[in-house]
């Protein structure tokens, strides 16, 4: 009977082993697992040297997942009871983590951000801890109740990790599958100083009975690979397609004489029968091309991005028709900006823990609004958007001057009250009841 995990002699990756190939992926270092998914289909791939042909230029994983990350691209008011948490969030660079955060959601389905202490600087540290260097233990109600992350190799052999619990903190030194305790240096009873796991547990979609989603996203995986695999044919076909193949027919043929480049030198060949003549390579690279492009987008479309959003052209779409084309994208945007939400208040609540147990404590209330999705019309269609608005008695023009200025209606209406009553003066320069000329249109605008 075989092992578990195991089909036809096909080793099944371990979830460490996954994952890290998912973060050399999106952080484009993945030529190595286009060389392996090549071999695996063609064998005599070495033989022709395909690998040194290989075409890693086009990541379809990282570019969807950036496309698809945008909870903060229409961005975010943040609120504090204390001006100190602004200061402390802008050393943090905190938009700056969590935009990352957005992104690491969607590509490795689960992330960690640690709230930690720097003792040098002796203010919080952010730290994301990768689901490929990190374990979660779930308690009976499914909620992470232990946490261990990679820290360090200790000589090339044993495995330096740190274990947290509400109540504990140290590390473990693994040899294999055992491992010895080591406390950190201050803390030689390895309690945990916070209470709380100091940690901002984020995923992408619901999990049942397990931490970490193993599944969701290898279709991005998946078409990654198999489109550098279509490119590298492609580069190989190309270069079949500039001469043509000599072919030599016969029995008992013997040496081909003449020079092959030269085109003026007769080629011939001993034997019987003998036939010489060319192989004419063709390959359909418009058919191949429109095959990867089909790929992608089918893709694409899983992850509510339009075709004509991932098309591998200059040309962009905007306004009405990119709010239509985006509806999916944008109801799966507000869904993750409600996770982040929570997401944040956690974060907030995090830092001001941390930061009272190490003698900086901060009293403050905290809120967090994200902005809905808008796109940018053409002023031309503003305009004619406005004029009409108006015309129907849907708004006024000191209502349209307010909106786009972000002013008071009393100060929209003196600005419009300003701007008739210069161009009434315009106006009444220009008509002034005779036949106009250069002379008179000049000196009425007073040029």
């Amino acid at each position: 009977m075989r092992k578990a995990g195991r089909a036809s002699g096909i080793r099944k990756r371990s979830r460490v082993e996954e994952f890290k190939r998912r973060y050399d992926m999106f952080n484009d270092n993945y030529r190595y697992q286009v060389i392996q998914h090549l071999v695996d289909i063609y064998s005599k791939a070495n033989e022709i040297r395909l690998d040194k042909q290989l075409d890693v230029t086009n990541n379809i994983y990282k570019t969807i997942v950036e496309k698809i990350s945008r909870v903060y691209s229409f961005g975010a008011e943040r609120e504090f009871s204390n001006d100190e948490m602004i200061e402390v969030y802008k050393r943090l660079s905190v938009d700056k983590y969590m935009k990352e955060a957005n992104m690491f959601v969607n590509a490795y389905n689960d992330i960690l951000l640690q709230v930690s202490w720097n003792y040098k600087t002796e203010e919080p540290r952010l730290i994301f801890r990768y689901p490929h260097k990190t374990k979660v233990i779930l308690d009976e109600y499914e909620d992470p109740k232990e946490v261990e992350y990679f820290i360090e190799m200790i000589d090339d052999k044993y495995e330096k990790w740190a274990y947290w619990s509400d109540d504990e903190h140290y590390y473990k030194i693994y040899d294999g599958e055992n491992h010895k305790v080591e406390f950190a240096e201050g803390n030689e009873e390895g309690v945990n100083p916070y209470g709380v796991l100091p940690f901002v547990f984020m995923q992408n979609g619901f999990r049942d009975g397990t931490f970490f989603d193993e599944y969701t996203g290898q279709d991005l995986i998946s078409i990654t690979l198999d489109n550098c695999i279509y490119n590298t044919f492609k580069n190989y076909l190309i270069k079949w397609q500039s001469f043509k193949q000599l072919t030599v027919t016969g029995s008992n043929i013997g040496e081909l004489q003449g020079q092959v480049l030269d085109p003026s030198t007769a080629l011939t060949a001993s034997g019987d029968n003998v036939n010489i003549d060319v192989l004419d390579l063709q390959a359909d690279l418009k058919q191949l091309d429109e095959t990867i492009q089909s790929s992608a987008n089918n893709v694409a479309i899983n992850y509510n991005i339009s075709p004509s959003q991932f098309r591998m052209s200059g040309q962009v779409s905007s306004g009405f028709a990119l709010q239509m084309e985006n509806a999916s994208l944008d109801e799966y945007t507000m869904e993750q900006q409600q996770d982040f939400t929570h997401y944040e208040k956690q974060l907030f609540d995090l830092l001001l823990v941390v930061m009272e147990t190490n003698g900086k404590p901060i009293a403050s209330d905290f809120s967090i609004q994200f902005n809905s999705p808008k796109y940018k019309e053409a002023e031309s269609s503003q305009i004619d958007v406005s004029i009409k608005r108006i015309d129907l008695g849907l708004t006024s023009a000191s209502e349209v001057i307010s909106n786009e200025r972000g002013i008071t209606i009393d100060e929209a209406k003196a600005i419009l009250d300003e701007n008739l009553a210069e161009r009434n003066k315009v106006y009444e320069k220009v008509n002034t009841g005779t036949e106009l000329d250069f002379t008179s249109t000049a000196d009425a605008l007073g040029l």
